[in-house]
């Protein structure tokens, strides 16, 4: 296995404060990084998508008040509190938007992007959230007292080399919030139910462990994200391919029967979730694709849009869809019936979903 090792951008600060903090909240963001207390931060200077920093909190947002802690754990935040999160880059069409800052002094007003502590400047958001949570920039984590703390310094190494032969089951969205992870907490409950051993991941979207949280409560035997990797957010990232290709080679460590990999936020949008769907050498590796839908409208477009932007024949339409346009019998209907594609509802239909599944994997597991 070849491992190419992921770069180290390391911010210097020269002639800086040192001052240290105990912070009241450890966001999710940071869970990853192995930090001692009280922190060491340093203040000024240059800065970097990734860097972990401390912030109080100056105004809360009452429609958006949750912060998601390291445990995995949502509290109300409070005006005062000391949150230790990272500064991060968000593109959210039904959440806030904003640009992790290039430089930050002691005293710079910030916001909270979202609920897993990735901070930033807010450029747009929902107008029914309004504004994000106002915070104030304190200083950056450094554990030598001259160089920054970035995600990356703790990060597993992108990795290159033939695909393992270990089947991948996607599943993709038309966007945020179309029951992605829903079906990927049924279809692991069931399968490891029944004994299957099953790993999972999600590539894309924005820090935040709840999704892997429920992957791995519904039985997935390991999981990993995007975040091992370094990465507050797959916005800026010209493709999240590197990261689709080492999520699989780390998650077909111990050989499960399948790995299960959740795409984050829509196939389109500022996460780089197409770059995966139109590389055709990680598509040929992959088994199937489930889509997940809001309405009709979606499942079409969805369908289109597939068929336009893979070569691969079994990547072309989705072997299955699901999501809240199968909310209603209805839906399940009109998309056998004017779609051709099987329809199954997360909730109520989840032994229709691995039925499915079980038919495209007994092949590889009568051979394996």
């Amino acid at each position: 296995m070849n491992e190419q090792k992921t770069c180290l951008n390391i911010t210097t600060h020269a002639d800086v404060a040192e001052t240290r903090y105990v912070p009241d909240l450890f966001a999710s963001s940071v869970a990853k990084m192995d930090l001692d207390l009280p922190i060491q931060v340093i203040s000024g200077g240059e800065c970097d998508e990734g860097d972990v920093v401390l912030v109080r909190v100056r105004e809360v947002n009452t429609a958006y008040p949750n912060l998601e802690t390291r445990e995995v754990k949502e509290v109300v935040l409070e005006r005062g509190n000391l949150v230790l999160g990272v500064l991060g880059n968000r593109k959210a069409l039904r959440g806030f938007s904003g640009r992790a800052p290039l430089y930050l002094r002691p005293g710079t007003l910030l916001h909270l992007l979202n609920k897993g502590g990735v901070i930033g400047e807010c450029t747009a958001f929902n107008r029914d959230l309004g504004w994000p949570a106002l915070v104030e920039y304190i200083g950056t984590v450094s554990l030598d007292g001259a160089t920054s703390l970035n995600l990356r310094h703790q990060a597993l190494a992108l990795v290159e080399g033939p695909m393992p032969s270990i089947p991948v089951i996607l599943v993709m969205g038309t966007c945020m919030n179309a029951g992605k992870t829903t079906v990927c907490k049924q279809i692991l409950r069931m399968f490891s139910e029944k004994g299957f051993t099953v790993h999972a991941g999600k590539v894309a979207g924005v820090a935040c462990l709840q999704d892997t949280h429920g992957m791995k409560k519904s039985g997935a035997k390991k999981v990993l994200s995007f975040m091992d990797f370094g990465l507050p957010s797959t916005t800026e990232v010209e493709s999240v391919v590197p990261v689709a290709r080492s999520l699989v080679h780390y998650l077909a460590e111990g050989k499960p029967d399948f790995i299960l990999l959740e795409m984050g936020d829509g196939i389109l949008g500022g996460y780089q979730v197409a770059s995966v769907f139109e590389n055709t050498e990680f598509m040929e590796s992959s088994l199937c694709t489930i889509l997940c839908a809001n309405d009709l409208m979606g499942v079409w477009g969805a369908v289109q849009w597939m068929g336009q932007h893979s070569s691969v024949p079994h990547a072309r339409r989705p072997a299955l869809i699901s999501g809240p346009v199968t909310d209603s019998g209805e839906g399940i209907r009109y998309i056998e019936e004017h779609f051709g594609i099987p329809a199954a509802n997360g909730f109520d239909s989840a032994g229709k979903i691995c039925t499915l599944l079980l038919e495209s994997l007994m092949p590889w597991l009568k051979s394996a």
